[in-house]
C-alpha cells in the first residue's frame, strides 16, 4: 500500500494538545496479545533503520510506537501508518529491546478496524472471504498444476459455517463498522 498523500505527514509536529492524549492507550496496547513489549521501547531507532518500507516512502515505526507511548489514540488509530507495515519483521529482528513492532501493529490495525478505520483492501479481502471462502478466485490452472504435482484438488469450503464463524469472531461486526463509516463519508 503505498502513502497516497504525501503532503499529509502521519505525525504531525508538536505541540500536542492535552485533551488529544489518552494516558492509558499504551497500557492498553500492552496488555493485549502482541502488545506485552511495547512499554520496553526507547525509541533508539533500529526498527525504522532496518525497515525496507522506509526505503521506499516516508514511513517511520518509531514514529507509530512515539505516538502510540505518547497517547495519541484517535491519530494513531486513524492513521494510514498503521495499514504500511510489511510485516517482514526486520524490525523484530534488530529491536534490542524485544517490542515486536510487527505484533503492535497486528494490535493496532484489530483496534483501528473495529472503529471502522480499516484500509479499503482489509475489508474488501474479508468480504471475499466471507462471500466465497478465500480471497482469490479458484482456477482451473491451478487445478490442473495441483494434479500434474500429485496434489489433492482444492476442496470448496463450507462458506456457510465459515460465516457463522466470522459472526462469531466479531469480522462481521468489523466489516459493517468500516462499510459505515465508507457510507458517511459519501
Amino acid at each position: 500500500m503505498e502513502q497516497t498523500d504525501k503532503s499529509k505527514p502521519y505525525r504531525r509536529d508538536l505541540p500536542v494538545r492535552d485533551d488529544e492524549i489518552d494516558n492509558s492507550f499504551k497500557y492498553e496496547i500492552a496488555n493485549q496479545v502482541g502488545g506485552e513489549g511495547l512499554l520496553h521501547c526507547l525509541k533508539c531507532g533500529a526498527c525504522s533503520g532496518g525497515c525496507p518500507v522506509s526505503a521506499v516512502i516516508d514511513y517511520r515505526p518509531r514514529k507509530v510506537l512515539g505516538n502510540v507511548l505518547l497517547g495519541m489514540k484517535d491519530e494513531v488509530l486513524a492513521s494510514e501508518s498503521i495499514w504500511l507495515c510489511a510485516a517482514c519483521f526486520t524490525c523484530e529482528e534488530r529491536c534490542v529491546q524485544q517490542v515486536n513492532f510487527t505484533d503492535v501493529v497486528t494490535v493496532l490495525r484489530n483496534m483501528a478496524s473495529r472503529e471502522g478505520n480499516a484500509a479499503p483492501g482489509y475489508v474488501k479481502m474479508a468480504e471475499m472471504v466471507m462471500k466465497n471462502g478465500r480471497v482469490t478466485a479458484r482456477t482451473s490452472s491451478v487445478d490442473r498444476m495441483r494434479e500434474k504435482l500429485g496434489l489433492p484438488p482444492i476442496q470448496d469450503p463450507d462458506v456457510e459455517q465459515l460465516g457463522k464463524i466470522m459472526k462469531a469472531g466479531g469480522l462481521v461486526k468489523v466489516i459493517e463498522a468500516n462499510k459505515k463509516k465508507e457510507d458517511d463519508a459519501k
